[in-house]
Parts: C-alpha cells; sequence; structure tokens
C-alpha cells in the first residue's frame, strides 16, 4: 500500500479543516436563526438546510462546497484578534528542555576534548616529547583547528539544531584550549610576563564573544567568558591588581554582546567573578601590600554600577540580573575601605562610591529623558544601595562615639528630602538611619543610665544626641504624613512616641547637668522632665477635642506622666524634690481638666 506524499497529506488536513469551519458556520446560522424565530416568529424561520460534510479523501479545500443558507442568515466572518497570528509565540522552557541526547553529547564530548588536552600537556611535560616551544604552538594549532572545524560545522549545519549544537561545543573547546595554552606559556614555561599573557587571553575572548555574537550563540559566549575567568587566575598566581584589572577588561568587553543579545547569563558570568576576584584582593591586600590595588578595586565598583546601569535601560526585562549586579558591584569597596586604607582615605573611597550611586538615582528621578529609560525598581535599588554606602562611609571615618549623631543628622537630611519629594523610598531610608541611630545612641551617647542614676553626665555631646533624636521622632512622622504613608499600626505610632520622651528627657537631663553635675542638678531634671511630660498630654487633650489621634496620645502621655510620678520620682526624689513634683503636678492637671471641660461643653450641646 503506498504511502501519500507530504503534500497530498498537508492537502487532505486542509480539506478537512476547511469542512470543519463551515459546518461551525453553519451551526452559527441556525442558532442565530433559532433566536430571531423566538423573538419574532412572524419574521425569522429557521433555515432547512442540511451541511455537507467533506470526505476524508477530498483531494484539495477548493473541491469541498460550502452549504446553502438564507441570505439574511449569513454573517460576515470576523478574525479574532486581528494580527494576533503574526505575533511569535515564545514557548514555556521546562526543566530539562536542554537535556536533549545531542545536547548532552556534544557537550560532553567537547569536556572529554578539553580534558584531552590537558592530559595531552601533561604527559608530554613528564615525558618531554617535544621541547616547551613546540608544546606551546601544538597546543595552539590544535586550539585553531577545534575553532575551525567548529566554523565548518556551523556552515554545513545551515540552521540546524543538530550541527550549531556541534559547532558551539566544538568552537567553545577550541577557545578554552586556547587561554590553556596561554596559561601554560605564562605561568608553566614563562614564555611572556603575565601582563602580556592577560593581554593575550582578552584577545582571545574579545575573539570568541565576537563569534558567538554573530552567530547568536550564548552557550559559547558564556564557555569564553568561564574559560577566561577560570583562567585568569592561573596565569596571575595571585589575587592581585593585575588580575581584578584583566577580570574589569573582561566584563567590559562582555557587556556590549550580553545588552545587544539579552543574554542575562552572560552579564552575571561575566560581573560575579570581577566581584568575587576584587573581594578576595581586598583581603589579600590587608596582608601583602599591593599600591595599586585600591584603583583596580574602584574601577571594577565604576564598571559594574555602570554596565548594571546601561543593562537595566537596554533591556528591561533582565531587570532582577541589573539589580542583583548593582547590589554585588559596590560590595569590594566597603570592604576594601577598611581593611586597605586610613579612615580619612577610606572615607574618600566610600564618598566616591555614594556620590557614583546618587548621581545616577539623580539622573533617572529628575532627568526627564531617562526617567522612563531606568526602571521604579532599578531606581529604588540605586537610591537603597547609595543610603547604604552613605551609612558605610559615615561609619568608617568618624569615632563611634559620634555614629549616633552622624546617623541622626542623616536621617534628618532624608526626612526633608521625603517631606520635599514626598517620595516614600527616601522616607524609608530616614526611617533606618532614625532607628539605627537612636538604637546607637542608647548605646552611647545618652544611655538609659544616665537617666535613672546620677553619676555619668551626657555632656554637650548627650544634648544634642537628644535633641536630635526628639526632632527625628517629629520629623519623620510628619514627612509620612505629608506623603501620606504614614503607618496604621498603634505598636509604631507607640515607638514613636517612647522615642519623643526619650529625646525630650535626654536633652533636660543633659542640660541640667551641665549647669550643675550634682545630685540636686539631677533631681531637678526629673522635676523638669515630670513636668515636661504633663504639660505636653495637656496640650494634646486641648488640641484633641475634636481630634481623636491627638486626644489618645494626650491620654496615654498622661498615664506614662503619673506612673513615672507614682513609681520613679517618689522613689528617687526626697524632701522638698518631691513636694514641687507633686504640687506641680497637681496644679497643672487641676487647671487643664478645667480648661478641657470648658471645651468640651460646646462639642456636647452641639451633639
Amino acid at each position: 500500500m503506498s504511502h501519500p506524499s507530504p503534500g497530498q497529506t498537508l492537502q487532505l488536513v486542509a480539506g478537512e479543516l476547511h469542512a470543519i469551519g463551515q459546518r461551525l458556520t453553519y451551526l452559527g446560522s441556525m442558532v442565530q436563526a433559532q433566536a430571531a424565530a423566538q423573538a419574532a416568529p412572524q419574521e425569522a424561520q429557521a433555515p432547512d438546510v442540511q451541511p455537507q460534510v467533506a470526505a476524508p479523501q477530498a483531494p484539495a479545500p477548493e473541491d469541498v462546497q460550502p452549504p446553502v443558507a438564507a441570505p439574511q442568515d449569513v454573517q460576515p466572518q470576523v478574525v479574532p484578534y486581528p494580527g494576533l497570528a503574526q505575533q511569535p509565540v515564545r514557548p514555556r522552557r521546562q526543566l530539562g528542555a536542554n537535556l536533549e541526547p545531542s545536547r548532552v553529547l556534544a557537550w560532553v564530548g567537547a569536556g572529554v576534548t578539553l580534558l584531552g588536552v590537558v592530559f595531552l600537556l601533561v604527559l608530554a611535560v613528564q615525558q618531554d616529547w617535544l621541547g616547551p616551544g613546540a608544546r606551546v604552538g601544538g597546543g595552539a594549532v590544535l586550539a585553531a583547528l577545534l575553532v575551525a572545524a567548529g566554523w565548518w560545522m556551523h556552515r554545513r549545519s545551515k540552521g540546524e539544531d543538530a550541527g550549531r549544537i556541534a559547532a558551539f561545543a566544538l568552537a567553545t573547546t577550541g577557545f578554552a584550549a586556547l587561554f590553556l595554552d596561554v596559561v601554560a606559556a605564562t605561568s608553566l614555561y614563562g614564555f611572556v610576563p603575565a601582563p602580556v599573557g592577560l593581554g593575550v587571553g582578552l584577545l582571545v575572548s574579545v575573539a570568541g564573544l565576537a563569534l558567538a555574537d554573530f552567530w547568536r550563540a550564548r552557550p559559547l559566549a558564556l564557555g569564553v567568558v568561564l574559560s577566561s575567568a577560570i583562567c585568569a587566575p592561573l596565569i596571575t598566581q595571585l589575587p592581585n591588581a593585575l588580575l581584578v584589572g584583566f577580570l574589569i577588561l573582561l566584563q567590559v568587553a562582555a557587556a556590549p554582546v550580553q545588552v545587544r543579545r539579552g543574554w542575562s547569563a552572560l552579564a552575571l558570568a561575566a560581573g560575579i567573578p570581577a566581584v568575587l576576584a576584587a573581594l578576595v584582593a581586598a583581603i589579600w591586600g590587608s596582608f601583602f601590600h599591593d599600591p595599586v590595588l585600591v584603583v583596580a578595586i574602584s574601577l571594577s565598583v565604576l564598571a559594574g554600577v555602570v554596565i548594571a546601569a546601561i543593562t537595566a535601560g537596554a533591556r528591561p526585562d533582565a531587570d532582577r540580573t541589573s539589580i542583583g549586579l548593582l547590589i554585588a558591584a559596590p560590595t569590594p569597596a566597603f570592604l576594601a575601605g577598611p581593611l586597605l586604607l586610613e579612615p580619612p582615605v577610606a572615607g574618600l573611597l566610600g564618598a566616591g562610591t555614594t556620590v557614583l550611586l546618587l548621581a545616577i538615582w539623580a539622573v533617572a528621578r529628575f532627568v526627564p529623558a531617562f526617567r522612563d529609560w531606568l526602571s521604579h525598581r532599578f531606581t529604588a535599588a540605586v537610591g537603597a544601595m547609595a543610603a547604604i554606602a552613605a551609612a558605610q562611609t559615615t561609619l568608617t571615618v568618624l569615632d563611634s562615639s559620634s555614629w549616633a549623631t552622624a546617623l541622626l543628622c542623616e536621617a534628618l537630611l532624608l526626612s526633608v528630602g521625603a517631606f520635599l519629594l514626598r517620595s516614600a523610598g527616601v522616607l524609608l531610608g530616614a526611617t533606618c538611619y532614625a532607628t539605627f541611630g537612636f538604637l546607637l545612641a542608647v548605646v552611647n551617647e545618652v544611655p538609659l543610665t544616665a537617666l535613672l542614676w546620677h553619676g555619668y553626665a551626657p555632656g554637650l555631646a548627650g544634648l544634642l544626641c537628644g535633641l536630635l533624636i526628639a526632632a527625628a521622632a517629629i520629623v519623620v512622622p510628619a514627612s509620612a504624613v505629608r506623603i501620606e504613608k504614614f503607618p496604621k499600626s498603634s505598636p509604631l505610632w507607640a515607638a514613636t512616641g517612647l522615642a519623643l520622651l526619650y529625646g525630650t528627657a535626654s536633652t533636660t537631663m543633659a542640660a541640667c547637668l551641665l549647669v550643675s553635675d550634682t545630685r540636686n542638678g539631677f533631681l531637678t531634671a526629673h522635676i523638669l522632665i515630670t513636668l515636661t511630660w504633663v504639660v505636653a498630654a495637656i496640650a494634646l487633650l486641648l488640641r484633641g477635642v475634636r481630634v481623636k489621634h491627638l486626644r489618645i496620645a494626650g491620654l496615654v502621655l498622661i498615664a506614662a506622666s503619673l506612673a513615672k510620678l507614682l513609681l520613679f520620682d517618689l522613689a528617687t526624689l526626697d524632701g522638698v524634690a518631691r513636694v514641687i513634683a507633686f504640687l506641680c503636678a497637681g496644679l497643672i492637671l487641676l487647671a487643664a481638666g478645667s480648661r478641657y471641660a470648658r471645651l468640651l461643653k460646646p462639642t456636647r450641646d452641639e451633639a
């Protein structure tokens, strides 16, 4: 029995599909006719048309006759979603989709061939078959033959997957063999110095990336970059500035290809080795002096941040990759500053990193041409990294006794920026700075022991830090209210209130002890603290006659003032100080109660 040719098969399938389409059209006309008959029986009748079923042996779609229907029942055919057929549908990649036998065999063969080249070089050295020059030359010839074989296989494949996979594997093996040959010529035999070897390796990398771009072969590009990154430490033999510089150039060389083709994996393969090398070099530099290592690390940070920004703008679909590169790029500078440099110079390195990140954030936010070019997520990540870099610079340059003051000042500046820009991201940074500044202040400048026992005078630093805590506790919520991002959680507002009370109490205590560093000054400070809290509570109550939140805050502060008066002042104060505290607090509460009742009477009358 003869089988039909592919052309006849396609004609049969087309005939069947055409017949199915005609039957669906007929059924649609029947449904419409029945609906019209139910609405107006005198005007519409269901057509008595029998569908014509196409025989499976129809040789061509034109042999199938469409069914005849009444003119009024024929509806124009509308193609749903015009132009959808022209959109290429990207298949969803599944786990293991690339594990086809042809791919596995090709790449396993490439790995085995590369191992064979390594074993050949080792065996040639052990048996002393050829001279060093012949070994290096033979390795270069073998690598060139593998690349040439890959080129020939790619031309012969004519777009077929099997041929392309074999070509990619052969070319990748050839370039890896070239890198091994450069390693042998540099480190094993010493034919050329390390800088020359790295230069040759960079040329090989650029050639491989150009070929990968021409072939649109992502596996080849990944193989070339990873081979370069793995072989470079074998050439330098030390994690020095030379290694970092080579990996920077490799990342820069790979950037045009990965941006042009949108290969996120290539961006990671070129960026992560540079960051890791810079981190290891920073640790190594703390034990061995290298005068140009800091310059190499600075260039690594600059290249990483700029390439991450270019990737984010040119490839919005690779947003996560660009954010990952952005987060990883400045980390070597964070480590190199404290390890390799004195605090003032380390501050310059951190300040330069901060200025670079702030410049990118400002351009992305305020320049109209770049506002839509960089995504909001990437811009927020740049701002966050700038805040981290600024905090790290502050902690590096200043002494630990001044950390809290500096962080609180920066928190106030960020709060003002959030208030003016109405930016939730800037407000989040201000909140983080204020939180860490407050915690450090409790440990250093204004410890809790200074409020509980006499014997520790906070001094001018404590006075300034207390004022900054109180100011931050006011300005940060005010900015949140302006941009309508204030938290609705009661614990957060309670924490803000506690910070405000702690700041005012620390300021009062520091001021009184500056005037008189005696027990009388300590007792006077506590009297003033209690009276200040009572007055503030009364002010909140009077302002909260018509505002529920202020009224609740005033009642809570009244309770806190009474708790301090009965639990702390009663046990700590003695003699005249205790009498003054209780009498003044009681009189203020009586006057406030009378005033509050008069203010509340019109409200009740209106109700």
